[in-house]
């Protein structure tokens, strides 16, 4: 059964950037993971410090494979301490991207 998870969370402004550049830098190994079939990360033209990932998965263990992943733990490391307001919803259903979402990655 194929796994669809939304991620949301936020950061300070001063850590944007920072943030931002790990994204990119997971999602584009994420997309390379066996059973990935998208993985898209956004953020909003009016609050580019709060961040949503869209991705899916063949199936939960692909999910987890990711989630025990070198590039997961890479990312996770990279922005410790710097993340809030965290939230993870299993088998979401995918919203439409507004217009006044960026691509950070896809």
């Amino acid at each position: 059964m194929r796994e669809t998870v939304v991620v949301s969370f936020s950061t300070d402004e001063r850590d944007a950037d920072h943030v931002a550049s790990a994204l990119k830098t997971l999602a584009a190994r994420a997309c390379n993971m066996p059973g990935c079939i998208s993985y898209a990360a956004t953020t909003l033209a009016d609050s580019p410090s709060e961040f949503h990932i869209q991705q899916k998965w063949d199936n939960a263990a692909a999910w987890q494979a990711y989630l025990n992943s070198e590039a997961h733990f890479a990312f996770q490391t990279e922005v410790y301490g710097l993340l809030s307001d965290l939230t993870v919803a299993q088998q979401a259903p995918l919203r439409p991207r507004r217009s006044t979402c960026f691509a950070l990655a896809s």
